[in-house]
């Protein structure tokens, strides 16, 4: 129960700490009184390799990364406790500690276990879950009053999200309206083609190798459009164009409804109850914030030049009174300072090794990667040139950063280590090769059924289940029964054709040595035990080399480089000499390699020997 409640646990947690942006028990804000420095933090907060990176940088880049944001729920904050105060609602230590307890029963956890795992899956103290998270909730849910309260119906609507009748369904992603109809077309004339279509045209790398199978769509839990239409196919029907955000044009087909789970609802009653009460609570807060908002004078001036330098020190303006932009910048720094100091420490040991090597990264090489990235990704416009503004657009709303940031903090880091590992990447004839064989050599089409390291005793018993009936039917029936992997089981065991130096030697060998309709051993692959029933072989789909040898040597090379940074950084970190007086850790490689020498020289003057074999 308690594995299976993790994901609930995650979900939930993610919700919540929606309301940690639009509340704050900060005394001396609800008070009005000035806005105090509210971090102890030294003045000098990293070195690296005699660097210094100070208080005030790391100030400015937390500011710079997080105050847009931070700033919007400052002054949520701000207005919700005023509200508080004002309605003279508090929330006492001991509302607090019940609430906690009652989540806790919720997910089948006591009260210690559950504060456990939330310091592990979210670093979170108990103290700043009881006043970060609990108490706002509490007092938001007093501000809201009956909209908090949950009711029958709306607990068998999520039990029916989660439990409830399904359709599996598979489905095609298509990025224009004209190749959605198209595709349209030629699956009404042949709907059994719909996998082989997903697979070589679907733009969803998720769905696309297993011919566009999903997970079941349940009544409220993804898009009401989505779920209205699916519901109302028939098995091998096709549905209409779904105009989906981003672009994308979806076309599904039914493939089986799927009964109710024979779940017990007393039993899930509680993490019912609890799912409702996130989702209200974040509605309740948006409301009473925008209600709030309605009443108030607010002029947030961080993130408005002309207003800056009108007003030089200050971040907004509510109901007249002034919220210093050095407390936000010390908000920032205590949610976000560690973290942005981590990026900052290991942006910094890439400009030394850029210094020292007189290597430059200039604003228009920062321009040609986000170029070349759009040209990769991204389809191209109608003229044929690379849709540059989509694609920054994506990727800022994807990271939170700014146009700015992006290019500073994301580009940059990587052109520069792109240039610094350079020297370490080549592609050889080998390479070359062995790339030709894997994208277009020889395949092995197979079912599989994956089952846990435990499970080995399980594996076996169906491992001779199998034997006893080699058809492809019966291994799908046992798949989609007993392996452990969510898409092969989905699938009923169809995994995307096995190839040579596919990065699974062993599950490669053992494929290639099936024939077709033959049942493979027992294998044990990544710790994981793997059945595979053999299809049958895919002859080559290009056999001359040269045709397709320039895209091999593009692929290679980038591979080959992306795993040369990683190494080169990692080898540079791993040199440096770093103070982390925020963290207070600190790693000198020079010191411990002189300490390991004097210790082995002690050891050999002692007659100690210095290598054991045990």
């Amino acid at each position: 129960m308690r594995k299976s409640s993790l994901f609930f646990v995650r979900t939930s947690l993610a919700l919540l700490m929606f309301v940690l942006s639009l509340f704050v028990s900060d005394k001396a804000e609800a008070q009005n009184q000035p806005l105090q420095t509210v971090l102890a933090i030294p003045e000098v907060v990293a070195e690296v390799n005699g660097d210094k990176i100070m208080k005030t940088d790391l100030a400015n880049e937390c500011l710079r990364l997080h105050g847009s944001e931070e700033l919007k729920d400052l002054v949520k904050k701000f207005l919700i406790q005023i509200e508080c105060s004002r309605l003279n609602i508090t929330v006492t230590q001991q509302e607090i500690n019940n609430e906690v307890e009652r989540m806790a029963k919720a997910f089948k956890f006591s009260t210690e276990e559950w504060l456990d795992l939330l310091e592990k899956e979210r670093g979170m103290t108990p103290e700043a879950y009881m006043e970060d998270i609990i108490q706002p909730i509490l007092a938001i849910g007093k501000l809201a009053g009956s909209r908090m309260t949950v009711t029958e119906e709306e607990i068998q609507r999520e039990m029916n999200a989660r439990y409830g009748p399904a359709v599996q369904v598979r489905q095609i992603v298509l990025g224009s309206r004209k190749d959605a109809e198209k595709v349209w077309a030629d699956l009404n004339a042949n709907p059994e083609s719909f996998p082989s279509i997903a697979k070589n045209r679907s733009l969803d790398p998720a769905s696309q190798p297993y011919g566009g199978l999903i997970h079941p769509i349940r009544q409220g839990s993804t898009n009401p459009e989505v779920e209205k239409i699916v519901f109302t196919l028939k098995p091998g029907e096709i549905s209409p164009i779904v105009e989906w955000p981003a672009e994308q044009f979806l076309i599904f087909r039914c493939e089986q409804h799927l009964q109710p789970q024979n779940i017990d609802k007393t039993k899930v009653r509680e993490q019912l109850i609890t799912k409702i009460r996130d989702t209200k609570t974040r509605l309740a807060a948006e409301e009473v914030f925008r209600d709030l908002q309605n009443r108030a004078r607010i002029e947030l001036v961080f993130g408005n030049p002309s207003r800056m330098a009108q007003l030089p020190g200050v971040a907004a303006i509510v109901n007249n009174q002034n919220i210093s932009q050095k407390y936000l910048a010390e908000i920032c720094l205590k949610r976000y300072g560690k973290a942005v100091l981590n990026d900052m420490i290991s942006k910094l040991i890439v400009e030394q090794a850029c210094r020292k090597q007189n290597i430059v990264i200039t604003e228009t090489d920062i321009d040609r990667e986000i170029r070349e990235m759009a040209i990769k990704y991204l389809p191209l416009r109608q003229d044929g040139s690379p849709n540059i503004e989509r694609w920054m657009k994506m990727k800022t709303e994807e990271s939170r950063m700014s146009p700015n940031v992006y290019r500073t903090n994301t580009v940059w880091p990587v052109l520069a280590l792109k240039r610094l590992s350079r020297p370490l990447v080549q592609v050889t004839e080998e390479d070359i090769q062995r790339g030709f064989e894997s994208n277009f050599g020889k395949k092995v089409r197979c079912l599989a059924i994956v089952f846990d390291p435990k499970d080995q005793r399980r594996a076996q018993e169906v491992w001779e289940m199998a034997n006893r009936n080699k058809t492809p039917e019966y291994f799908a029936q046992l798949a989609e029964k007993y392996s452990m992997d969510p898409e092969s089981r989905i699938a009923k065991g169809v995994i995307p054709p096995i190839s040579r130096y596919c990065g699974q030697p062993v599950l490669e060998n053992e494929a290639f040595g099936l024939l077709p309709n033959e049942l493979s051993q027992l294998i044990q692959v990544d710790e994981n035990w793997v059945i595979l029933y053999c299809l049958g072989h895919e002859q080559p789909s290009i056999t001359d080399i040269n045709e397709v040898k320039a895209d091999l040597v593009a692929d290679i090379f980038e591979k080959k480089q992306n795993i040369a940074i990683a190494k080169y950084y990692e080898n540079l970190f791993n040199q440096a000499a770093i103070d982390n007086y925020l963290t207070k850790e600190s790693r000198n490689p020079e010191i411990e390699k002189a300490m390991r020498g004097e210790t082995e020289k002690n050891k050999q003057a002692a007659g100690i020997p210095t290598t054991q074999v045990q």
